[in-house]
């Protein structure tokens, strides 16, 4: 019938610039990584109109003579593999030969190069992908290439381009990135004629991130390195006191190339787990270096993902690494100091022994007698080269160990005197950080301990799928929770937990129901990287919220100073596990100067 035919080479190479080139930063990112390819120690880049009016990327490096000039705007031409086995271990940014053919299908583009031994240089011009012109010309060594009128000839893939500002934005991004690769090189990016960053060559890498992001960047930060036989990690990750209100400042290299990896993500986001506010986002920027044939950089058209070959053990790798750099990077509230205070008696019931289903990777452990007070478990107990609890002390905390409780303030907030001004403390806030990690310490060494209700509450849960509900019994009871069917889809509820014997239990059945329902926070998990100890570590949340004190509940001063004591043994006082300030601090010499009393 006819009506299978072949793609004309026009619409071929239109769909194929369509992979490649996304929007203008798409064309600075393939640019940029020739140029470093071709080993430049010096990179310009400018841009007109948000790179739509023009993009031009000027480098030192190796240069092309007349022949290479015309042959690398063929498709699938590129001078960094030969055969099939050197895709599995690739030391290049590019490697497919698309991006020069791509760009140049849906731009006016013209190329100079020379090489360093050439008198003269060669001038390359294309229209839409058709060549017009070959010269020789006279041209400083390296190569320069302009790309004018992107997507003039798709009106279709302009008119979904966003502001030249927005455009600029992701260009600067991207620039950024790669700057970041190199910072032994030289690099330039200059916008409608001004320069907007200029990354000088050093040797340190903390500088570049000052040169790219500003001043002031590396005091909020913490240099990490480590090394093992296949995987080898150095940069930096930021105090837990410091975030963003968006993922700009997330940057993953794998053996030099910027990605985007699901793992490395998670991996990172679960290390600040309660430790930032909802709504922000950690910074980091790390470089994995692993073997090439470890990681497959060919899974995305645009280069911007990889995959590595044993992803679970690399996110759990890091993951771990990660944990322990901030544990030991900030000073434990009871390893070098302790409380003037004796530690308060807390029973934390017999011990039974963890459930299969919530227990973790093995790890040596000393179990703690029942006596001891939950920072002194936590401290004992935390397995080694594991981070037990989301750890983040800085050093004013032990301002908290100083104060006095001078009262309550509407009923929701404690004040607290100490001698460098007050503390307003979150009292629903601060209870939950401290029963949070008292139920962590105590879910190391068995599950959790439970009240029998005198008269079984009865409880209808007819949303729920009765198989599903079957599996998730046994997981709440080793949370203190015995609920068994009584017909239907009616349910009997004989204990609770301990915690929540005098509060609404049923509310907290139903929210950790939900938990379990829906365990993961992102679709990494569903594919198998999460892992149980995470959705307990949610379930213990969900029960510290239910089981602290409520806003706008009177307490006495003995209860006040109880939190607080409780609190200063915490290890991270300052956020809720779900990420909310736990206390304002306002300086005495701020209140002073409020009321004149210094300049």
């Amino acid at each position: 019938m006819g009506r299978v035919q072949p793609l004309s080479e026009d619409v071929i190479n239109h769909i194929a610039a369509g992979e490649v080139v996304e929007r203008p930063a798409s064309v600075v990112k393939e640019l940029l990584e020739n140029a470093l390819d071709a080993q430049a120690r010096t990179i310009q880049v400018q841009i007109q109109g948000g790179g739509v009016e023009l993009v031009q990327v000027d480098d030192d490096g190796i240069g092309m003579d007349a022949e290479d000039a015309v042959q690398c705007l063929t498709r699938h031409a590129t001078s960094k593999i030969r055969t099939l086995e050197d895709l599995g271990c690739l030391t290049t940014m590019g490697f497919r030969g698309e991006a020069l053919s791509s760009i140049a299908a849906v731009s006016q583009l013209q190329l100079i190069s020379r090489c360093p031994q050439d008198v003269a240089g060669t001038r390359v011009t294309c229209a839409g992908g058709v060549l017009t012109a070959v010269e020789a010309c006279g041209a400083p060594p390296g190569t320069s290439l302009q790309v004018r009128d992107l997507f003039y000839n798709t009106p279709a893939r302009l008119k979904f381009l966003k502001s030249p500002t927005t455009e600029a934005s992701y260009i600067a991004h991207c620039f950024t990135n790669l700057a970041l690769t190199a910072p032994d090189v030289h690099m330039t990016l200059s916008m409608n004629g001004r320069v907007h960053t200029q990354a000088f060559p050093t040797t340190d890498l903390g500088e570049r991130l000052e040169m790219v992001f500003g001043r002031g960047l590396q005091e909020h930060l913490l240099a990490v390195e480590y090394a093992d036989e296949s995987l080898q990690v150095h940069g930096f990750i930021a105090k837990p006191t410091f975030h963003r209100a968006t993922r700009h400042q997330q940057c993953f290299f794998v053996n030099g190339r910027p990605v985007h990896n699901r793992a490395l993500s998670h991996a990172l986001y679960d290390t600040y787990r309660t430790l930032l506010p909802r709504d922000r986002h950690p910074v980091a920027f790390l470089f994995l270096t692993v073997s090439p044939r470890d990681v497959d950089v060919n899974v995305h058209p645009a280069k911007l993902e990889v995959r590595f070959r044993q992803e679970r053990r690399f996110h759990d790798r890091l993951r771990r690494f990660l944990r322990q750099h901030i544990q030991a990077s900030v000073e434990s509230p009871t390893s070098s100091w302790s409380p003037s205070w004796s530690a308060p008696s807390a029973s934390l019931g017999a011990e039974r022994p963890t459930p299969l289903m919530w227990q973790a990777p093995p790890a040596a452990t000393t179990v703690t007698s029942p006596e001891r007070a939950p920072s002194e478990v936590h401290t004992a107990s935390a397995p080694k080269g594991e981070l037990a609890l989301h750890a983040g002390y800085p050093e004013e905390g032990r301002a908290i160990l100083e104060g006095q409780p001078l009262g309550q303030l509407h009923e929701t907030y404690i004040l607290m005197q100490y001698p460098g001004g007050i503390f307003i403390v979150d009292q629903h806030a601060a209870h939950e950080r401290v029963v949070y990690e008292r139920l962590r310490a105590r879910f190391k060494h068995g599950a959790g301990d439970m009240q029998r209700l005198l008269f079984p509450a009865t409880l209808d849960l007819g949303g729920s799928d009765d198989q599903w509900l079957a599996t998730c019994i046994p997981r709440l009871a080793t949370l203190g929770f015995t609920l068994e069917p009584f017909g239907g889809t009616t349910y009997r509820l004989h204990s609770v937990p301990a915690l929540l014997a005098e509060r609404d239990a049923t509310a907290a059945l139903m929210d950790i129901l939900e938990v379990l329902r829906s365990p993961g926070d992102d679709a990494l998990e569903a594919e198998g990287l999460g892992e149980v100890p995470q959705v307990l570590d949610r379930l213990l949340t969900v029960m510290a919220c239910h089981g602290a004190i409520r806003a706008h509940q009177r307490l006495q001063d003995a209860e006040m100073r109880a939190i607080l004591r409780d609190l200063a043994r915490t290890a991270m006082p300052f956020t809720c596990p779900h990420g909310r300030p736990v206390l304002l601090n306002v300086a005495l010499s701020e209140i002073e100067k409020k009321f004149l009393r210094r300049s």
